[in-house]
């Protein structure tokens, strides 16, 4: 069975029909295969189709709209477009984008683009990126709209004051492939998968705060925890086959699950990786220095237990027509507890996975729960397609309003976590618009 590599590459340049290679399929045929998929393995460990691909879009074509402080920046097109797209990039051109932030035509990249982690790649990676862009990826003929910002963020000059504070990964050098494992698990870490751009906090600049490599930060309603190998406050109670597991399937038994933008980078990139690849970022990971949080002081997995109540119905019917705000226990059993259990053990396969012992619920901040039972999960990989039904505004299953949202959130706290939210409807609602604008 043809490996991802081969199948993605193949898809994206049309591949081999019946009648013989497509144009652009016969043109990438005179490029030398091993730099083509040393390109396509390079591009999906940096996970360039998550940016540029709006949800449903062809994959590269861009589109996506992405939430800012300053307003929705719109991703470009990077297929090999001539007239829509990068086709007329040279790789100068390319090499500039992608470690400058700078177009083609000299104006300034928004900073969204994570340039300064792509600042780290050696040229031989950037060689072999550009190679498979232009002879790999189907050329698409459409142009995203154009991002429209208000003053002064649409003058794209005041970047350059932005990039010379914030700086940027120093350049790495020799053949990336070569490296010992702390040395590629950083290059992964730091350059291609540019962990820092969602888990490392950011100034009033908005600029990562490198003393805080790591250390969480709110993304778009959800919170990208802190990862560092704090025992209290991070990763310190996993070890190394715990985040190779979580990178390649998205969950790790009694620790975490990935959801949101984590599942669809582990779907769509790390789940992708070699074991080596993965051993190398999570050995990098767990020696970066630890770094205690602000809102968790004990592991975010290591709270709760099931939940021992007898099964005492009292006989009295519930009207399906009664529209009344249920208390937290009829919310959960109505909504939970068929996947969950009414005690939160979940399933025994944990398909559906357990609720103590869950660092989700055992966070310190109540963000990632809220979002959970907003927008589901929907994760695929090869270990399978992790699966459960959102409860916000586009629910096909049950639409909870912001109070019952809270209070759902505080109950499964209270009862299998730390215990500590007393989230509000407007709270809420807040992160309901955060990700909307998202």
């Amino acid at each position: 069975m043809p490996d991802f590599k081969t199948v993605f590459w193949s898809f994206l340049i049309g591949g081999t029909v019946l009648g013989g290679l497509s144009g652009h399929a016969a043109r990438a045929a005179d490029v030398d295969q091993d730099v083509m998929n040393r390109g396509a393995y390079l591009a999906t460990a940096a996970d360039c189709i998550a940016c540029h691909t709006k949800p449903g879009g062809t994959p590269f074509a861009g589109g996506l709209k992405i939430a800012t402080p300053m307003g929705d920046i719109i991703s470009t097109n990077i297929t090999p477009d001539a007239d829509h797209g990068i086709g007329k990039y040279s790789e100068h051109d390319f090499e500039q984008a992608l470690r400058r932030g700078k177009r083609r035509d000299g104006e300034n990249l928004y900073p969204v683009m994570p340039y300064v982690s792509y600042a780290g790649m050696t040229d031989q990676d950037i060689h072999a990126l550009y190679v498979w862009f232009m002879n790999g990826v189907k050329p698409v003929a459409e142009t995203p709209p154009a991002t429209q910002l208000s003053f002064p963020s649409n003058i794209r000059l005041t970047l350059s004051g932005w990039n010379m504070l914030a700086g940027s990964e120093k350049q790495e050098t020799g053949d990336s492939a070569t490296y010992d494992k702390l040395r590629r698990g950083k290059y992964l870490a730091t350059a291609l998968e540019h962990c820092g751009t969602c888990h490392t906090p950011r100034n009033v600049m908005l600029m990562e705060k490198s003393d805080e490599f790591l250390a969480g930060s709110p993304v778009a309603g959800w919170y990208a925890p802190n990862i560092t190998p704090s025992k209290t406050g991070g990763i310190g109670d996993w070890n190394e086959d715990d985040v190779v597991q979580y990178l390649r399937t998205g969950r790790v038994k009694g620790k975490s699950q990935a959801a949101g933008p984590m599942g669809e980078a582990v779907e769509h990139s790390t789940s992708h990786l070699t074991d080596a690849d993965l051993h190398a970022l999570a050995a990098f990971v767990l020696q970066v220095k630890p770094i205690d949080d602000t809102a968790d002081h004990q592991p975010r997995d290591a709270f709760g237990k099931a939940n021992d109540i007898p099964d005492l119905r009292s006989g009295e019917l519930t009207r399906i027509d009664n529209l009344s705000h249920k208390n937290p226990e009829n919310l959960f059993d109505a909504n939970c507890s068929a996947c969950h259990g009414q005690n939160g053990a979940g399933t025994a396969d944990q398909y559906a996975p357990s609720l103590y012992r869950n660092s989700v619920v055992g966070a310190g901040r109540p963000d990632n729960l809220i979002m959970t039972i907003l927008t589901g999960v929907n994760r695929k990989t090869a270990d399978g397609h992790a699966s459960m039904p959102a409860f916000g505004s586009t629910s096909d299953v049950q639409r909870l309003d912001d109070e019952e949202v809270a209070s759902l959130v505080n109950y499964v706290s209270r009862t299998f976590g730390s215990g500590t939210y007393q989230v509000t409807a407007d709270q809420v609602a807040q992160v309901r618009k955060e990700h909307t604008q998202h």
